[in-house]
């Protein structure tokens, strides 16, 4: 080969690794508005009308052996025609429910759009991630699985990682395999990474460094959920929110430094919350707030149906909603391995709290992570609650349908804006005249979901809804503001549960 030959063969070599070397960098960082214009959120599957999905889900029980859920779905549909038979008849005669809340929000146009300046690592325009720990019987944590048995994409997958932990399987300290698996399924990784061994232990080192590199090197959107749960006594690193602060700065500038593909989030636990804000690193070291959520029906050893996870969440979503917030680990236990019992009916109705109100009530929360905890795996890891979805006749098909929402992106978009609407709280005017899109919050007073609510404006029945966020379409006539408006509340039996009044003229 001549001189000239080699130095043209050297310059195609010299160009090609240069095409590979800029095709890497744009692997490891997200292109800011997310994927090209052929690879947005794929629309979800079309959801069954409601009467329908109990019939099946009444058909699936029966072949699976639960009888009496079998029977709950066909009594649901029996007590649905027997209210909608009633007609738009005059609101019942109840005296108004001091002790239920009940409440009307509005749809209205999102007020604005926010400044493209603000939007944070990864964060969407609207919507909210769906997420999942794969722990449960079915996933067994092949992820791969997911999508096949919940019916629906995932954006989000969790995986632990241990302090200084090599996974001898790639010769990394950061979760290779996991996210090799992630990346094939264009998802992205959110990792529990949990200073075991104190804070003390947490220093500007090989191993952190190490972890850094690799993490931008798998090419992938991770959320590093670093020493979460800080302000529960259950881990090392609570105690000193001083010394975690300075250590999550730490690791922040590392990642900053290393790895341009990771986003930090700070998560604690929802309880205790008192002292919560002590081990805030500061909001130029955040880029998300987390919070583990969970619903149990045992609280300290005694049953506890009364509480849900939206007046839980509320107070810190008011203290943090200025970033984007994610559900870093959410759940329901629906049995209670000590005692054996369970409740799978309650469990139905706060997961049907955790995926419809807070993103509904609460628009900041742009990520829901479920902790997909099966009873084998609580069993293994001395835990007395079970999560898992497909372990209660009645989440199985409920969270495939609360999923399907277009609400819930399955890829990290940060151009992804499905909602353009908000929902506002209704006390202080009359609605408007015309068609109108309202959702009533509802809660019994002994904690649970009624079985439908419907609005009444004076003598007439607007509108009923029997799904959780209790949505309907309401057409308001000129001259509302001269009667009151009610909202009122049935049991599963169809029978009057709660009613309040707003005034005419007022909210």
């Amino acid at each position: 080969m001549n001189n000239k030959a080699r130095r043209t063969g050297f310059s195609v070599l010299l160009a090609l690794l240069l095409l590979l070397g800029l095709w890497a960098v744009f692997r490891m960082v997200p292109p800011a508005g997310g994927p090209p214009d052929g690879e947005r959120q794929a629309a979800p599957a079309p959801v069954l009308p409601l009467t329908e999905y109990w019939r099946t889900q009444a058909e699936a029980a029966e072949k699976a052996g639960h009888a009496e859920a079998a029977a709950n779905y066909r009594a649901r549909l029996e007590a649905r025609d027997a209210l909608l038979a009633s007609g738009a008849s005059a609101p019942p005669e109840i005296p108004e429910a001091a002790d239920a809340d009940l409440r009307l929000y509005l749809r209205t146009a999102r007020s604005a759009a926010p400044d493209p300046g603000l939007p944070a690592k990864f964060e969407p325009v609207s919507g909210t991630y769906l997420g999942m720990l794969g722990a449960d019987s079915r996933v067994r944590y092949d992820i791969t699985k997911v999508e096949q048995v919940y019916g629906r994409r995932h954006a989000l997958y969790l995986s632990y990682v241990g302090w200084r932990k090599l996974q001898t399987d790639t010769n990394t300290y950061f979760p290779k395999r996991t996210a090799d698996r992630v990346r094939a399924l264009d998802g992205a990784l959110q990792i529990g990474w949990e200073p075991r061994y104190g804070l003390q232990d947490v220093l500007d080192d090989e191993y952190v460094r190490r972890f850094a590199r690799e993490a931008k090197e798998s090419g992938i959107p991770i959320f590093l959920r670093y020493a979460s749960e800080m302000n529960g006594a259950w881990v090392p690193w609570h105690g000193d929110p001083a010394l975690y602060v300075e250590k999550f700065r730490l690791i922040h500038d590392i990642m900053e430094e290393e790895a341009p593909n990771v986003a930090m989030v700070w998560s604690p636990n929802f309880s205790p919350a008192e002292g919560i804000d002590a081990y805030y690193p500061g909001d130029e070291y955040v880029d998300w707030v987390g919070f583990s959520l969970y619903s149990t029906p045992v609280t300290n050893g005694q049953e506890d149906l009364k509480d849900n996870v939206i007046e839980a969440f509320a107070p810190l979503y008011a203290e943090y909603s200025h970033k984007p917030i994610m559900i870093s680990e959410g759940a329901v236990a629906h049995s209670v391995i000590s005692t054996g019992r369970s409740y799978y009916e309650w469990a139905e109705e706060q997961l049907g709290y955790m995926y419809t109100y807070l993103p509904v009530m609460f628009p900041q929360v742009k990520a829901i992570t479920y902790f997909n905890f099966s009873r084998a795996q609580a069993g293994r890891s001395n835990m007395d609650f079970v999560y898992d979805l497909g372990e209660n006749p009645y989440t199985d098909g409920g969270y495939r349908r609360l999923a399907a929402s277009p609400r819930f992106l399955g890829r990290i978009d940060t151009a992804a804006d499905p909602v353009d609407f908000a929902y506002k709280l209704h006390e202080e005017a009359p609605l408007p005249e015309g068609r109108q899109t309202v959702s009533v919050y509802a809660k019994l007073p002994d904690g649970s979901a009624p079985f439908a609510a419907a609005l009444y404006h004076g003598e007439e029945r607007l509108g009923i809804s029997f799904e959780l966020p209790w949505e309907m379409e309401v057409e308001l006539p000129a001259g509302a503001a001269e009667q009151p408006l009610r909202i009122v509340v049935y049991d599963k039996n169809g029978k009057p549960a709660a009613l309040r009044t707003l005034p005419a003229g007022k909210g």
